[in-house]
């Protein structure tokens, strides 16, 4: 049977059956005013877009902004596990080893200015009397036996440097440690031996070199602020003494000098496989600032000072030369000079060219007894157009192109 229905005039409904429906309920006047209905939905909108506002905040404040990845230290450490998932996405550049797009960049974290980090320290480094004109700091890996052996036997000869008399001249080697505990036990004896070890604490590799330099000035900023000069220099370097004491003889003062083989408008390099790489998280600006080779440089001691208190809040680079005598150089309102007698390229073995200059780079242990042999055996009189220092060319010396050479006391 079909049954039908039909509203009747008076709004009410009727069946063939007779049956009476009710009035349909009608909407809520809210609901029916379109005005009424945009706000509700811009209001929603503001709400939930306040409210992804607020979580990405929350998520930026998460991320760590402070941790070490490699823990250079032994003591106070802050490790890393690796770099967070949103310094994956954000990161333009790959990582430099040891220094990731999250490590702490903060000096203090690895130095500890106010707390003893020193292991192993010779007693009389600063105590002789008189007080020490130059200290040679010469910094060294830790299995570098070999390479501190001959230092020893040629230029730092105990022989050799007893001969300025009351000029006061002390070498001392600075380490850091080993995760080996058999080279670490090695150097303890080592330093029983000779007692010319300074060993600091922090982990000892390529990319700490930065951590191992403000180690050198702190050590000597608290045990031997009664120098006059201090020189920072490598174990592949060989030391003309004499020529060195003569320079800074001849100096109307001592204060406010650093002086060394300067460098100017070096670039970063961004190749990630080249060792001297520099990502732009670390340094962002196109050209280094000048300054001087970490080969072998020399500075008096009120300028360590500087440095060292320049460093504790400059932001860590992990080019211990471009750091130290140009960012903390800069930071400090110190100008870093060139001097010919220093020199970052391979010397000829020539006993004129050696007699004349003051340090000589990349030079092996049979090379340095070569070198020592050459410059107290040789009868060989030099003219002095012969005598002439060695310049420094070449493009892409070292870690840096260079767009122009230091060839005087300034560079453009």
């Amino acid at each position: 049977m079909l049954m039908s229905c039909r509203p009747n005039v008076h709004g009410a409904t009727s069946t063939a059956q007779g049956i009476h429906l009710l009035p349909m309920e009608l909407p809520s006047a809210a609901v029916i005013n379109p005005a009424h209905n945009v706000r509700g939905k811009m209001s929603f909108i503001r709400r939930l877009g306040l409210g992804c506002i607020i979580l990405a905040f929350l998520g930026l404040l998460y991320v760590p902004a402070y941790h070490s990845a490699q823990g250079p230290l032994g003591i106070g450490e802050t490790t890393s596990s690796g770099p967070s998932k949103l310094s994956r996405y954000l990161k333009p550049v790959e990582e430099l080893h040891g220094w990731s797009f999250n490590a702490s960049r903060n000096l203090n974290w690895y130095i500890h200015p106010h707390i003893n980090t020193t292991i192993l320290s010779p007693n009389d480094s600063c105590t002789v009397s008189p007080s020490p004109y130059l200290l040679i700091v010469v910094c060294s890996a830790v299995g570098n036996q070999q390479q501190r052996m001959a230092i020893r036997d040629t230029w730092a000869s105990e022989t050799d440097l007893n001969s300025y008399n009351s000029t006061a001249i002390k070498v001392v080697f600075l380490l850091g440690q080993s995760d080996n505990e058999t080279l670490n036990n090695s150097i303890l004896e080592e330093s029983h031996e000779y007692g010319d070890i300074v060993q600091e604490k922090f982990i000892d590799t390529y990319n700490n070199l930065t951590i191992k330099s403000v180690m050198l000035l702190k050590w000597v900023t608290t045990n031997c602020p009664q120098a006059t000069y201090l020189m920072k220099t490598d174990d592949d370097m060989y030391i003309n003494i004499d020529n060195l004491v003569k320079a800074l003889k001849s100096r109307p003062q001592s204060s406010g000098t650093l002086i060394g083989a300067l460098i100017c408008h070096a670039r970063p390099i961004l190749d990630p496989k080249n060792k001297w790489y520099t990502p732009k998280y670390m340094f962002s600006e196109k050209m280094y600032p000048n300054y001087l080779s970490g080969t072998g440089y020399v500075m008096s001691v009120d300028v360590a000072s500087k440095l060292y208190q320049s460093a504790l809040s400059t932001p860590l680079l992990h080019l211990e030369d471009v750091y130290i005598t140009g960012l903390c150089a800069g930071r400090a309102e110190l100008k870093p000079v060139d001097h010919p007698g220093f020199s970052y390229v391979q010397r000829k073995l020539d006993t004129c060219t050696l007699r004349s200059v003051i340090t000589a780079h990349k030079v092996d242990t049979s090379t340095m007894h070569a070198i020592w042999n050459k410059l107290k055996n040789s009868n060989t009189t030099c003219r002095e157009k012969n005598a002439t220092v060695q310049h420094r060319h070449g493009r892409n010396v070292g870690y840096f192109p260079v767009k122009k050479r230091a060839s005087s006391k300034h560079c453009g």
